[in-house]
């Protein structure tokens, strides 16, 4: 009964978190080889990110079909990647593969992370299993840590391109020209007598 009751308030609780004012700070493309297998969309509340902010949506729009279990064993093989001391994946594999379905085109798998604690939502179903605080630190660091393998991906997530682009742009003072600007001088250096004869 209790385990009814909770999974009941799981269910009330995130669809209001998935319908949140959620803002796109940035989004990137996952390619292979010449084909695009999903696009990455990082939001916040305010649609600007800083280190370790919570809450955040990952949001994976799938462009192909991609079999569950395979993709989950990509986010774990990318985490261990990282290289984080002290951090046994095994756990998060099994669940992974166990809560992921078969993706199809245009399916969105939306990665919510809280302040303590994380859930994925694939469309608009909450998938069953609530991960911790560290998971949700460490999936992801795949993408906007500093450490990641996935540099222009980060760029684009965290709208680096954008902000550089925004940066104030220094206009040039201009001088009104008056009679003697109109007409050209020669250096004073010039040797006259190398110049062509006049036509008369």
């Amino acid at each position: 009964m209790k385990i009814k009751l909770i999974l009941c308030l799981l269910l009330g609780l995130l669809p209001s978190l998935v319908l949140a004012q959620w803002k796109s700070v940035g989004k990137a493309d996952y390619n292979w080889g010449p084909f695009l297998v999903y696009s990455i969309t990082l939001s916040t509340e305010t649609g600007q990110y800083q280190e370790n902010e919570r809450p955040l949506m990952l949001t994976f729009t799938f462009d192909k079909q991609v079999e569950g279990k395979n993709f989950a064993v990509t986010l774990i093989k990318e985490i261990d990647n990282l290289k984080i001391a002290n951090v046994d994946t095994s756990a998060w594999l099994k669940e992974l593969q166990r809560i992921f379905p078969d993706f199809s085109p245009q399916d969105h798998l939306s990665f919510i992370a809280l302040a303590n604690k994380s859930y994925f939502v694939l469309n608009d179903t909450v998938l069953d299993y609530e991960f911790d605080s560290e998971f949700a630190h460490i999936l992801t660091s795949v993408w906007l840590s500093e450490k990641t393998n996935f540099s222009k991906m980060r760029e684009m997530l965290l709208n680096q391109n954008k902000i550089e682009n925004e940066a104030p742009k220094m206009e040039l003072e201009t001088v009104p020209l008056n009679e003697e600007d109109v007409n050209p001088q020669l250096p004073p250096e010039y040797p006259l007598e190398n110049q062509p004869e006049a036509v008369s």
